[in-house]
């Protein structure tokens, strides 16, 4: 099975030489390395694209975080747009994960914007809508699963694309999962990170003044408070895992 991973964008340097890179840490969740698995990573964000000749061989995509807007309009940003519309057209399966679900929710008609709470950082549980225990991938989970999973945004998804379903949602961002039948999956949060990772993250930004410090400590305050636990992180992983590899019976994909 191949897999791709489109890189949106880096972390600081001193993040990425400690932790890697998006790519990396996507790797880290998702891979089976007894799996007979490859994984291909790109970086559209440095302008690297795979031809959609490349992508056709692909089971599925993943589409990172990013520091960047989804609705910017930079020339990397909308090929890696048209790339996704295409993939999606063909019903591959996509993971958008943050930046990379916004993305997906532009594409399919939907509107991105800051939120009006501003800054959303720590973690935070998602919970669920009686949608989610209907996909063919939440089998494995009880009934009304909520997950526990990292967030550091700046914008949410604002209008839904009409074929766009929630799946989950938390205080202050409706659209925290979603999905449209069985090629795609979109999550707000970051199931890639670590509290270790997110610690050192928002202390990176506090520091260089990306985030007002009150802001910063109040994030790093949220996350000591409700910590990402092991449990919760393999809860996610398993959830991304199946989604991803597992050929289902009702899936109806391209593959």
């Amino acid at each position: 099975m191949k897999f791709a991973i489109f890189v949106t964008g880096h972390s600081a340097p001193h993040i990425e030489k400690k932790y890697g890179d998006y790519g990396a840490l996507y790797k880290e969740l998702l891979e089976d390395k007894d799996n007979n698995e490859e994984w291909h990573v790109w970086y559209p964000v440095d302008k690297h694209f795979p031809t959609d000749d490349d992508l056709k061989g692909f089971k599925a995509i993943c589409v990172t975080g990013s520091k960047h807007d989804a609705y910017a309009t930079d020339e990397w940003n909308l090929k890696l747009q048209e790339l996704l519309r295409t993939a999606f057209d063909r019903q591959q399966r996509i993971l958008g994960i943050c930046f990379g679900c916004q993305t997906m929710a532009i594409v399919l008609g939907g509107r991105v914007a800051k939120s009006s709470t501003g800054y959303e950082g720590g973690a935070r549980t998602v919970f669920t809508t009686p949608e989610f225990g209907k996909q063919w991938y939440a089998e494995k989970f009880e009934e009304g699963k909520n997950f526990h999973l990292h967030e550091t945004h700046f914008d949410i998804i604002m209008d839904v694309p009409p074929t766009v379903t929630v799946l989950g949602s938390s205080k202050n961002t409706p659209v925290q999962m979603c999905c449209v039948a069985d090629h795609f999956l979109g999550l707000q949060g970051h199931p890639e990170f670590t509290d270790k990772y997110m610690e050192d993250d928002l202390q990176g930004r506090i520091d260089s003044g990306d985030l007002p410090k009150e802001v910063g400590e109040a994030a790093t305050k949220d996350l000591h408070e409700n910590a990402v636990t092991d449990e919760h992180w393999k809860d996610m992983q398993k959830l991304l895992k199946t989604f991803l590899k597992v050929d289902h019976p009702s899936a109806n994909v391209w593959i």
